[in-house]
């Protein structure tokens, strides 16, 4: 007599239905796409690895002088600093180059430096939208046009003065 196959509930195979393994899932490697010089251990071999492949990739270069080091920021994912340095180090800009790259880059940083100020300015000056330079609070206007309120001597502050409480 020929013997059955059964599955453990007692069905035939064909009937039971088919279990899959479950499959681990594989914790994501946060740095997968970092590039294997940029894995390094500490600064110096980082940048040193960083130049030995900034020589290689000097040498198959296509572009203009005029754009290489925002083509060599985008290869090497480094700030406009560090690829002036980098560029100066392998020889790939003249010191007429690099000054004028670095005194362009001052200019940069300063004007990003002034707008933020002037941001953090008219953010201060939108908290206080009823002031002026005599009166803190404007509570209102009499008939003849003369506001009153709050003075910044009534407050103990000088004019746009900041309150400590308000920081």
């Amino acid at each position: 007599m020929p013997v059955k196959e059964t599955t453990l509930e007692g069905m035939p195979p064909a009937a039971a239905p088919k279990q899959r393994p479950k499959k681990k899932k594989k914790k994501k490697d946060k740095y997968a796409n970092t590039p294997k010089w940029a894995k390094q251990g500490n600064k110096k071999a980082r940048h040193d690895a960083r130049i030995c492949l900034a020589r290689q990739w000097l040498s198959t270069y296509k572009g203009t002088g005029k754009h290489i080091v925002q083509a060599y920021r985008q290869q090497f994912k480094v700030d406009v600093t560090v690829a002036l340095n980098d560029l100066d180090e392998i020889g790939a800009l003249t010191p007429e180059q690099l000054t004028v790259k670095r005194q362009a880059e001052a200019i940069r940083q300063e004007h990003l430096r002034r707008e933020k100020e002037e941001k953090e300015l008219q953010d201060f000056y939108d908290r206080f939208p009823n002031s002026d330079d005599e009166f803190f609070f404007i509570a209102g206007y009499t008939s003849g046009g003369a506001p009153y309120g709050v003075t910044w001597e009534q407050m103990g502050l000088s004019p746009w003065e900041q309150p400590d409480d308000l920081n």
